[in-house]
């Protein structure tokens, strides 16, 4: 079939898409970034993207001059939390946030809810509407289906967020998938009243779904390692550049025609796409300027980790950025995600820089800082007699005015896969 420009959408709807893209588009890092830009040229004729694409010979970050890799915070996530965090631009009622977030903890890996509705308004002891409030916030979240109960709400989800929702494939999906998969064509068009062709359309409609939402999550890490930014020094002054793949130019082509001469499809069709390449700049421009707010907020908060090295990492969270940079926490919490910073100690993913911290002497410690301290101790200890986590929190008070608990020492011993003293103790050899 030919294709066909249509009126139906609604502006509110329009806005909505919008927005959802541009969400989108910060979200990306600059090889994602690219990959979307090039679909977006074959999707709209009259846009063109430059792009500098030479990237700096850097020395592959042994992911910040070797450390260990269990100093890092894992940058993947799983389907609760991906989803989960867009909550943060949510205002949300406490109580309220409790029974979304139930929901979300009892979706499958496909993204499907396996909780009973009856159930879930029993855990909290509510009414069945403020249930059925929460399961449609869900459904309202990426990606696109999750929630679902079964597969045919999946799909229906699914063709409702789409760009156009086709009332036929919806039909067929809610009422007739089964004779998708018997091949029943001809049982569809006297179904519907409507010719082969809309038929057909309306199942490869369909048939571009996904079944399973959820796992879409699980692949969203899997692009090439490359610097978003680079922090250098410039005159004893810490700045940060973005990489040229987070700087692309798009420009709209100008055909100089007689818009005067053209039939209304043809005035509508530049009209669309024109509009359209005017959104994308704005967007990549709003995108570019958020990065820059973000990074250089980051940069100036941990001056010393940049002077003195990772062990100097000082506590940082989401909500410290966005007050410095009037940004709200789920735009700083999209800005960092899945980025990475060239820095004079290696290529750090952007999450690295945000840590929790103790109370110290000296001021605020991050828990990176002390697992390096406690990794530090070990590895100068007396073989024969090793330290005992006890110990480990009495010398990290003492030398280094930092106060930990035993047990929060055994925390992270730990996660730096270093066993306890009794498995460390070596014997003298006679």
């Amino acid at each position: 079939m030919k294709p066909k420009l249509t009126q139906e959408q609604k502006l509110t709807w329009k806005l909505t898409q919008q927005l959802g893209q541009a969400i989108e588009l910060l979200q990306y890092n600059g090889f994602q970034l690219q990959q979307f830009l090039e679909k977006q040229m074959k999707e709209n004729p009259l846009i063109e993207v430059e792009t500098e694409r030479t990237v700096p010979d850097y020395t592959p970050a042994k992911r910040g001059m070797g450390f260990d890799e269990s100093f890092w915070i894992d940058d993947s996530q799983d389907l609760a939390g991906y989803v989960k965090e867009q909550l943060l631009d949510k205002k949300l009622s406490p109580t309220f946030k409790q029974i979304v977030e139930y929901g979300i903890d009892s979706l499958d890996e496909n993204g499907y809810l396996t909780i009973a509705l009856t159930d879930w308004q029993f855990a909290f002891q509510t009414d069945e509407e403020t249930i059925g409030e929460a399961l449609e916030l869900i459904q309202s979240l990426d990606p696109a289906g999750i929630g679902a109960r079964n597969l045919q709400e999946c799909l229906a989800l699914q063709l409702f967020r789409s760009s156009a929702p086709s009332r036929l494939a919806i039909n067929i999906v809610t009422n007739h998938l089964d004779w998708i998969a018997d091949d029943r064509v001809e049982d569809l068009m006297m179904e519907y009243g409507v010719s082969e062709a809309a038929i057909e359309e309306a199942i490869q409609d369909i048939q571009s779904l996904h079944p399973k939402p959820g796992i879409l999550v699980a692949g969203n890490t899997s692009s090439p390692i490359i610097p978003d930014g680079e922090v250098f020094q410039s005159n004893g002054v810490w700045k940060v550049a973005l990489t040229g793949w987070n700087s692309p130019t798009i420009t709209i082509v100008d055909y100089s025609i007689d818009h005067s001469r053209l039939s209304p499809e043809e005035r509508d069709f530049f009209q669309k796409y024109t509009q359209e390449g005017k959104w994308l700049q704005k967007a990549l421009s709003q995108r570019l300027d958020s990065l820059d707010r973000v990074f250089k907020s980051i940069v100036r908060r941990q001056i010393a980790f940049f002077d003195y090295g990772p062990e100097h990492l000082k506590p940082l969270v989401l909500r410290e950025i966005a007050e410095e940079t009037g940004l709200h926490v789920s735009t700083v919490s999209r800005a960092v995600k899945e980025k990475y910073l060239q820095t004079p100690h290696g290529m750090f993913p952007v999450k690295f820089f945000f840590q929790p911290g103790l109370q110290g002497g000296t001021g605020d410690v991050s828990a990176y800082a002390i697992k390096h301290l406690i990794k530090e101790m070990i590895s100068h200890e007396d073989k024969q007699k090793p330290l005992s986590d006890q110990k480990l929190s009495e010398m990290l008070k003492n030398e280094f005015q930092i106060e930990v608990s035993r047990r929060t020492v055994a925390k992270y011993r730990l996660a730096l896969k270093l066993p306890s003293s009794s498995k460390r103790k070596r014997r003298r050899n006679k």
